[in-house]
C-alpha cells in the first residue's frame, strides 16, 4: 500500500459494544495504516481494551468528554424535548446518536494532521483499506445507496439553500475528513444567527423540531459531503463502496475467521456486526460454509439472499435495477427494526398511497385534521422517494398553517408471559403503521417466563419505545394506569392488547374516525375475535390469511363508522381531551373483565361520542391472558355488580346486542331492505340503543326510535336515535312502524 498521508481514526463507541467485538479488533490495525486506531469513549471502553493483548500500544483513548460534554448535550436536548418527555427521563440513547456524531466533527478543531478518518466501531475490514487514488493522490469520499429525508430537512436549516445533491448516499459507515474543511463547516453552522445557540452542536439540535428529534434527524456524513460536493468539489473523489451491512445476520462474531475474510474481501471492503443482530436459524451455516464459498461470489449469495427480505437495508450494486428507490426511509430509531419486518406494501398494490394523497387534497379546507392524516398515510405507503418528499412538503405546509390539532397516538400495551405474542404485536406495529404517527409503551406486568427480560434486552435497541417493567403482576386496569403516567401531553391513547397484530392501514381509519368530529371521544377496531356487532364472520387457518383480510378490508368506505354505547378495550383510541376527563381506568374491575364497560361509559357521561369503525380490522388471538383461571364467571359477575352499583344498570345487558337482536337484524335483511331504504324501526326495550346503532349502521335511512324505561341505561342512549321512557311518551302512533322488536333482548 503506498501511504500517502499519515492520519489517525477515530472509532467513538460505548464499553458494550467494544466488548461485544473486541476479538475482531486487531483487524482494524491490520488494515488500516494510515495512522493509530483512536478510541474516543467514557473511561470503561479504556479497561475493555486492556483485555486485548494484541490491541497494546496499536491503539489509544480519547475521553469523550474532552471533546464535548455528553450531559450538556443532553441537558440542551432535554430542554427542546420538555413538552415531549413531560417530566419523563430523556432517554440516554437519543442522545448518544447525535453525541457521538458531534464529537466526530468537533475533533477538527483540534486534530495536528491535515486528514483524520472516522469509523464505525461495528465494521470490520475485510481488506487494506485504501483512502486515496493511485493516479491522482485524492482523496475518496465513498457511496453507498440510502435515503433519510430528515437529514436533509435539518440540513437546509442549518445550512440555508443545501440539499441532496446526488442520487447516491454518503453514508457508508466511515468518512475521511479533511480537517480544514470540517472547521470551515463548523465556521459556516456557527455563522447562522437564525438559529438559537453558540456552539455547531447547540445551532443543530435546536435546528431539529422537537418532534422530530427522536426520529434521528441528522447526519454527520449527508451534511459533510453535500458541503463539499457544492463548495470543495474538486477536493475528492466519489467512490462506490460495499460493506456487508447485515453481516451479524450471517456470520457469528466469535467464529468468522480469515477464510471468511479472504472470500468477502471479493465484494466487499468490510463487514458490519450491528447491535441485536444474531444469526438467523435459516441463515446458519449458508455464508460460512466453505462449499458455497466455493461456488459462488460474496456479491451472488448476498443478492440472492436480498430477494426474500420484504424491508429493510439492502446491500445495492450500480446495475441494479431498483437502485434508485434502494434504502428510503424515515428516522433512524425507526430503522433499528428493518431486519425483521414485512414489508407494509405486502398486500397492498404500490399506487394505493395515490388514493390517500387524494382524499387528503379533497379534505383540505372541509377537516384539515383528516386531511393531514390522509397525507401522512400517502407518504408512509409510497414507495417514490421523489414522490414521497413531495407529499411530506404538502403535509408539513398544512401543518404550519395551524389548522391541524391531530395528535400522535401513544400504544399502550400490557405484556405478561407470552413472549412470541409481544414480539409479533410489535412487528406488526412496526410494518404498518407510519413512524411518525406513534409512540410505543410497554408495560411488563411480572412476567415469569423470560418476556421481561427480552422486553428490556429490546428497550436497549428501541430508544423510540418506553419499557416500564413491574416486579408483580398488578393486574390489567392498573397496569395500563400506570403506563399511562409514561405518555407525554399530546398524544392520544390507543389501549392495545398484545395478543394483537395491526393490519395495512388499521390505525389511520382509527384515527381518521377520531378526527371525524370534535365529540367522537373514542373509536374502536372490528376484530375476528368478540361477540355481536363488533366481530368480523371471518374464519382463517393461518395468521397471514387475517392479515391479508385486513389488508382488503380496511379501505375507504362510504360509511364505515358506527355509534355505540360501549367499545370492547381490545383495540380502544381514545382522544386525549376526552381521556383527561376520566379516571382511566377504574381500578377495582382489577385484574380484569368490564373495564372497557366502564371507560366507554366515563367517556360517555362526559359528552363524546363513541364509534366503532368498520374499515378497521385488526387481528385479535383472545382470551390468553385468562386462558388458564377458572374463576371467570365469578370475577365477571363480581363487576358486574360494580357496575351496576356504580352506573345504576347493568352494561352487559343494556350496552350489548342480544342474540335475539341479532337475529332482528338479519330478519331486516330478509325482508329485503338495503342501504337505500326508508322504513322505520321501534325497539322496546332498547337499552342504551345498541341495536339500533348497528341497524343505523347498516340502513343509514332508517328513522330508528327507542322505549327505555330505565332513567340510567336511557342516559347513555346513542346520539343516532330517539328514545323515550314508555310508549305513552312517544310522539308517534305505534302502527306506523314498519318493524317493532318488542323486549327481545
Amino acid at each position: 500500500m503506498v501511504n500517502h498521508e499519515h492520519f489517525d481514526t477515530l472509532i467513538v463507541i460505548t464499553a458494550v459494544d467494544c466488548k461485544r467485538l473486541l476479538s475482531l479488533y486487531p483487524r482494524l490495525v491490520d488494515n488500516i495504516e494510515y495512522g493509530k486506531i483512536l478510541f474516543v469513549s467514557s473511561g470503561a471502553v479504556e479497561e475493555v481494551l486492556g483485555e486485548n493483548v494484541d490491541l497494546k500500544g496499536k491503539v489509544d483513548w480519547i475521553d469523550e468528554n474532552s471533546l464535548i460534554s455528553f450531559d450538556d448535550v443532553h441537558a440542551l436536548i432535554k430542554e427542546r424535548m420538555a413538552d415531549i418527555l413531560a417530566g419523563r427521563e430523556l432517554p440516554r440513547g437519543i442522545t448518544g446518536w447525535y453525541y457521538q456524531q458531534f464529537l466526530k466533527m468537533q475533533y477538527a478543531l483540534s486534530c495536528q494532521d491535515e486528514y483524520y478518518m472516522v469509523w464505525d466501531g461495528d465494521t470490520i475490514p475485510c481488506r487494506k483499506i485504501e483512502m486515496f487514488q493511485a493516479e491522482s493522490g485524492k482523496p475518496y469520499l465513498d457511496l453507498k445507496h440510502e435515503y433519510h429525508k430528515e437529514y436533509f430537512e435539518t440540513m437546509s436549516v442549518i445550512l440555508p439553500g443545501f440539499d441532496k445533491v446526488i442520487e447516491r448516499s454518503f453514508i457508508s459507515e466511515h468518512m475521511l475528513f479533511k480537517t480544514e474543511i470540517m472547521r470551515n463547516l463548523i465556521c459556516d453552522i456557527e455563522k447562522n444567527d437564525a438559529i438559537d445557540g453558540k456552539k455547531f452542536w447547540e445551532k443543530i439540535i435546536n435546528a431539529i423540531p422537537a418532534d422530530k428529534i427522536q426520529n434521528s434527524a441528522f447526519s454527520e456524513f449527508e451534511t459533510y459531503g453535500t458541503y463539499v460536493a457544492l463548495k470543495y468539489s474538486s477536493v475528492y473523489k466519489l467512490r462506490e463502496w460495499h460493506s456487508f451491512r447485515q453481516g451479524g445476520s450471517f456470520f457469528d462474531i466469535n467464529t468468522i475467521c480469515d477464510r471468511d475474510f479472504e472470500w468477502l474481501s471479493k465484494d466487499f471492503q468490510a463487514i458490519s456486526f450491528e447491535k441485536g443482530h444474531t444469526v438467523r436459524s435459516d441463515n446458519a451455516n449458508l455464508f460460512d460454509n466453505p462449499y458455497y464459498q466455493e461456488k459462488l461470489t460474496p456479491k451472488q449469495m448476498l443478492q440472492a439472499a436480498q430477494m426474500e427480505y420484504k424491508e429493510g437495508y439492502k446491500e445495492v450494486w450500480a446495475d441494479d435495477n431498483d437502485v434508485k428507490n434502494a434504502n428510503v426511509s424515515s428516522g433512524a430509531f425507526r430503522d433499528v427494526c428493518k431486519d425483521y419486518l414485512t414489508d407494509r406494501l405486502k398486500y397492498l398494490n404500490e399506487d394505493i398511497y395515490k388514493i390517500y394523497y387524494e382524499i387528503g387534497k379533497e379534505k383540505k379546507g372541509v377537516n384539515d385534521d383528516q386531511a393531514y392524516l390522509c397525507f401522512e398515510n400517502a407518504e408512509f405507503l409510497c414507495p417514490d422517494p421523489d414522490m414521497s418528499l413531495e407529499i411530506s412538503r404538502e403535509r408539513m405546509r398544512l401543518l404550519d398553517s395551524g389548522k391541524v390539532c391531530v395528535k400522535k397516538t401513544a400504544f399502550i400495551i400490557l405484556s405478561y408471559n407470552n413472549t412470541y405474542l409481544m414480539q409479533q404485536c410489535i412487528e406488526s406495529i412496526y410494518t404498518n403503521c407510519s413512524p411518525e404517527s406513534f409512540l410505543l409503551v410497554i408495560f411488563d406486568n411480572g412476567s415469569t417466563d423470560g418476556a421481561a427480560e427480552w422486553l428490556t434486552a429490546w428497550g436497549e435497541e428501541h430508544d423510540e419505545a418506553i419499557i416500564i417493567l413491574s416486579e408483580e403482576n398488578m393486574g390489567f386496569s392498573v397496569g395500563c394506569n400506570e403506563a399511562c403516567k409514561y405518555v407525554p401531553e399530546d398524544y392520544d391513547v390507543f389501549f392495545l392488547n398484545n395478543d394483537t397484530r395491526m393490519t395495512a392501514n388499521s390505525l389511520f381509519w382509527l384515527r381518521m374516525a377520531l378526527y371525524e368530529a370534535k365529540d367522537v371521544g373514542s373509536v374502536g377496531a372490528i376484530q375476528n375475535y368478540a361477540i355481536n356487532t363488533m366481530e368480523e364472520n371471518v374464519n382463517f387457518s393461518v395468521i397471514e390469511q387475517y392479515m391479508e383480510h385486513g389488508a382488503r378490508k380496511n379501505v375507504p368506505e362510504d360509511n364505515p363508522y358506527e355509534e355505540q354505547c360501549r367499545l370492547c378495550g381490545f383495540a380502544m383510541l381514545i382522544k386525549r381531551e376526552a381521556f383527561d376527563k376520566t379516571i382511566g381506568f377504574d381500578e377495582r374491575f382489577n385484574p380484569g373483565y368490564l373495564e372497557d364497560d366502564d371507560l366507554s361509559l366515563q367517556i360517555r357521561n362526559v359528552g363524546y361520542r363513541l364509534i366503532l369503525v368498520h374499515n378497521s380490522f385488526i387481528y385479535h388471538a383472545g382470551s390468553q391472558s385468562f386462558r388458564n383461571r377458572d374463576d371467570i364467571k365469578e370475577l365477571f359477575d363480581a363487576h358486574r355488580e360494580v357496575i351496576v352499583e356504580k352506573w345504576g344498570f347493568d352494561s352487559s345487558v343494556h350496552a350489548l346486542i342480544s342474540e335475539n337482536e341479532i337475529k332482528f337484524i338479519y330478519s331486516l335483511r330478509d325482508k329485503g331492505y338495503d342501504r337505500t331504504s326508508f322504513f322505520k324501526v321501534l325497539h322496546i326495550g332498547c337499552g342504551c340503543g345498541a341495536m339500533l346503532g348497528h341497524i343505523h349502521y347498516l340502513y343509514p335511512n332508517a328513522k330508528l326510535v327507542g322505549i327505555e324505561p330505565d332513567d340510567n341505561a336511557r342516559k347513555f342512549a346513542i346520539s343516532c336515535i330517539e328514545e323515550y321512557k314508555s310508549i305513552e311518551e312517544m310522539p308517534y302512533e305505534l302502527e306506523k312502524f314498519d318493524e317493532v322488536a318488542n323486549n327481545i333482548g
